[in-house]
């Protein structure tokens, strides 16, 4: 639950909320804060007056706590619980409408849309999706022993996702399903929107002018380290949510556009001289469902499930590591990140580098494989030393094409503007007629005393 005074993510909402609580110098429950030293003022417009004033100068512990922003609950539990609210908010939105979103959209054909990987070699099983227990690839007549097993992996047991035969699991192509999802997203709401054209027997550019598919979805690791998606699919018309789509689109009409494009869709891998081309597809397990105003895909239990999924990463496969992209091996680089060392270049004295040595034996032939196919001449367009950390997964794990809602920035900022009205109130002012100047500097991490 949200507090009675929320805690805005960005640095000038929280340093208001510093200024009015007057604890200045804490950061609250986040993990990882940064500190700031300067001056915030409450200025009257007319005027030029000076209302209020936080200046470190004066305060207890000369400088001021930022919260991180982290939206990995590994990294910030705190700074990542109130990135969830974000996204459910922004989900919620797209359902029932809200934020700048019309309740029109209720109305709409929309439906939930789950896609996974294909096999990439049989690994342990644990619960199914009820919970309830369950062999692990029974031995059968003919089964060779390294494809079977018998047991039965309660929940919580680290085999689960890991391969039966690891010399026989296809980590390359593994690795590049996850960093050609992104692809396969884009043809496959390419290939509805051609499906839905064709199912109501127009060309497609009148289509267009009457139909607009529009989505949110994030990405979910399973056990064995490979993403899936889950997404919202929902039609508007052509010139956003406030305008209702032509009547012959329908919920039906939606679900056999997607069932038709996740058949068709596939992607061709980049060939290098050590890995050969493939194609990838979607794999069989497929779910699509309608989103109800009641019952167990309401359009609240969806927005939940939807956003539990907004702060995780690859630390639900065990690798919990930041980006792990080498200088030394690949000097081209020019992200922030690239300040370290891999693993296979530390102890040169220059810098310290990254220990996988907590790693199970899965998850480290993950990471190894990106960094074998990142060094492949045909494949370094996909950089796959940057994402070793997300398994080659290189895209954002919440997205939403425009027109469904509202945005991160558009939330935070309403955040921004409560804080500073309530402040503005207990300074006994209007809220409309003051001005925030912000003059801050950063001076490392941490929150102060």
């Amino acid at each position: 639950m949200m507090s009675p005074r929320p805690i805005p993510a960005d640095p000038e909402g929280l340093l208001r909320v510093a200024a009015s609580t007057g604890l200045a110098h804490r950061v609250g429950e986040c993990r990882h804060p940064v500190a700031v030293a300067g001056s915030s003022l409450l200025v009257e417009r007319g005027t030029g007056r000076i209302v209020d004033r936080l200046d470190t100068v004066t305060s207890p512990g000369r400088v001021v706590g930022l919260r991180c922003r982290s939206r990995r609950a590994s990294v910030c539990p705190a700074c990542s619980a109130l990135y969830k609210l974000d996204a459910y908010h922004l989900i919620a939105a797209g359902l029932h409408g809200g934020k700048d979103t019309p309740a029109q959209v209720a109305d709409r054909p929309r439906l939930f849309v789950t896609v996974t990987a294909p096999s990439f070699g049989p690994v342990h099983l644990g619960p199914d999706r009820h919970g309830q227990p369950r062999p692990c690839h029974p031995r059968a007549r003919r089964t060779p022993v390294h494809r079977s097993c018998g047991r039965w992996h309660p929940a919580a047991d680290p085999a689960i996702g890991t391969p039966l035969d690891p010399t026989g699991y296809d980590y390359p192509g593994q690795v590049l399903f996850n960093a050609h999802v992104g692809l396969l997203w884009a043809r496959f709401t390419t290939e509805t929107r051609r499906g839905l054209a064709a199912a109501a027997g127009l060309p497609r550019a009148v289509a267009a002018r009457q139909v607009r598919v529009v989505f949110a979805k994030v990405a979910e690791f399973q056990a064995r380290g490979v993403v899936h998606l889950h997404a919202i699919v929902r039609l508007d018309g052509a010139d956003g949510p406030f305008l209702a789509p032509a009547g012959w689109a329908s919920v039906d009409l939606l679900d056999h556009a997607i069932h038709a494009a996740i058949r068709r869709v596939e992607v061709t891998t980049p060939a290098s001289r050590r890995v050969p081309s493939r194609r990838l597809r979607w794999g069989r397990q497929v779910d699509v469902r309608p989103i109800t105003r009641a019952d167990g895909m309401s359009e609240t239990v969806v927005a939940r499930y939807v956003a539990k999924y907004a702060t995780k990463a690859a630390e639900t496969v065990g690798v919990d590591l930041g980006p792990i992209y080498c200088r030394a091996c690949d000097g081209h680089g020019t992200h922030p990140t690239t300040t370290v060392l891999c693993h296979r270049c530390a102890g040169t004295g220059r810098r310290p580098g990254v220990s996988l040595r907590h790693l199970s034996g899965h998850a480290r032939r993950l990471v190894d494989t990106c960094w074998w196919l990142g060094a492949q001449p045909g494949l370094s367009r996909l950089r796959l030393r940057r994402y070793a950390h997300t398994l080659g997964f290189r895209g954002h794990f919440a997205t939403t094409s425009r027109r469904y809602s509202t945005t991160f920035t558009a939330l935070r900022a309403e955040r921004r503007h409560w804080m500073a009205d309530r402040h503005a109130e207990r300074a006994g002012v209007d809220p409309a007629s003051v001005l925030v100047v912000d003059d801050w500097r950063y001076t490392g991490p941490g929150g102060g005393a």
